[in-house]
């Protein structure tokens, strides 16, 4: 995947006496290591620009002076674009409150309850995408941004378009667009951004939620509560789209929730971002119809050099987790053994809690999505075989790439201790 990545919070500048808006972006990696290089010379890009309170702009007096539509071309070789609007005459910079959206033209019709630069989740998996010829070669990831009272945000904004199916109730079967929003730092750093494992892995399980064969294997639900722990959430995009699939999946296994939890854990420079992203979600949430269940999010600091050694927050240590997620967690080498044996002391904590309980001995399982980048993450399997864990591919989700080698994520089911009863 490629993403469209602001390299730095927009400006209003004065150009030969009017003010303009600068928008500098680049279309890059997860990573950051390469550049969009389009095989066929260019992609085309749309930036729209829309008043957040009532929705695209019309008025030519209402930001800027002119369309407020622009196309731009991304050609081979490009690094940066820079992208200009002029404002609206008289308009004072302090007035200016308004989104803009960057994304390619066509990508796939939007739907008329999805918002501009909305990625849906069909998007970026290889059953889905049917035979249109752009998703085929590769995704481009949207991205939006706001401007308040003349100053640009210092996030921008991805949008993960989800359909859920709510299966058969007193009202019959019913179908719901979710559009989850995921707060991203602006600039060229990688900390703090939504990476392709995340993305790839929560469109995989959105879209497995609504048949029970799919989702068995990876959210198998036995009773009427299931507590999930991310670790290395970032910006949360998969634990919170678990949170929101989490009543549909239940319900496609033949069961209703009525709480649970889902608990995102990462160094502290992570909790702003979460801590934020979370508020968007519950917001989402508290508007969709999700059949009467109650999925709590939180957020808790988890540095994996403590959690090897069993230290843990309340908030990991109150609960017995029915399953453990992560993504994009395997590329540092040097992390390995921290998470492995954090993941050994979480297991262990379950056991110590099932005991408690005489419940008898205790299972633990973890989804772990990732997209293999070196050949030194092979490194994880043979610390999770010194430390008994049983691993497993459960999918392997290919992911086109526009203008470089097809990629794929790989999501692994890591297993330990006897089934509890």
């Amino acid at each position: 995947m490629h993403y469209i990545r602001l390299l730095r919070p927009a400006k209003i500048l004065t150009s030969t006496g009017r003010l303009v808006i600068s928008i500098l972006f680049t279309i890059t990696t997860d990573l950051g290591d390469s550049f969009l290089c389009p095989e066929d010379g260019s992609i085309d890009l749309i930036v729209a620009v829309e008043d957040p309170a009532a929705g695209p702009v019309r008025s030519g007096a209402a930001v800027l002076r002119g369309a407020k539509t622009c196309r731009y071309k991304w050609k081979t070789g490009m690094r940066v674009l820079d992208a200009n609007f002029t404002l609206a005459p008289g308009l004072k910079k302090e007035l200016v409150n308004c989104r803009f959206s960057i994304y390619p033209v066509q990508q796939r019709p939007r739907k008329p309850s999805a918002p501009l630069g909305a990625l849906h989740v069909g998007d970026v998996l290889p059953w889905t995408v049917d035979m249109n010829p752009i998703l085929r070669m590769g995704v481009i990831m949207p991205a939006t941004f706001e401007f308040v009272d003349g100053v640009c945000a210092t996030v921008s904004v991805r949008t993960l378009g989800l359909r859920m199916h709510h299966g058969a109730g007193e009202r019959g079967e019913s179908d719901e667009s979710l559009n989850l929003q995921f707060e991203e730092d602006i600039g060229e750093s990688i900390a703090r951004h939504i990476w392709d494992a995340g993305v790839v892995t929560s469109a995989y399980l959105a879209d497995a939620s609504s048949s029970p064969e799919s989702i068995r294997e990876v959210l198998p639900i036995e009773r009427d509560s299931f507590n999930v722990l991310e670790l290395g959430s970032g910006v949360g995009i998969l634990g919170i789209t678990i949170a929101t699939i989490l009543p549909a999946a239940a319900v496609a296994q033949g069961r209703r929730l009525k709480n649970s939890r889902v608990l995102l854990t990462d160094l502290e420079e992570a909790e702003e971002r979460a801590r934020s992203n979370i508020a968007k979600a519950e917001a989402t949430l508290a508007t969709s119809h999700t059949e009467g269940a109650n999925v709590t999010i939180e957020y808790e600091n988890l540095d994996w050099d403590e959690g090897l050694e069993g230290r843990f927050g309340p908030l990991v240590s109150a609960t017995p987790w029915d399953l453990i997620v992560l993504s994009d967690c395997t590329y540092n080498v040097d992390s390995l053994p921290a998470l492995v044996g954090t993941l050994s002391a979480l297991h262990t904590l379950k056991e110590h809690h099932r005991d408690q309980e005489n419940k008898g001995p205790a299972k633990s399982s973890v989804l772990l999505a990732t997209k293999p980048r070196h050949s030194s993450e092979e490194a994880l399997f043979e610390l999770l075989d010194d430390q008994s864990w049983t691993y497993r591919v459960v999918k392997e989700i290919p992911l086109p790439k526009i203008g470089e080698e097809d990629e794929v994520v790989q999501v692994y089911l890591l297993q330990k201790g006897a089934l509890g009863t």
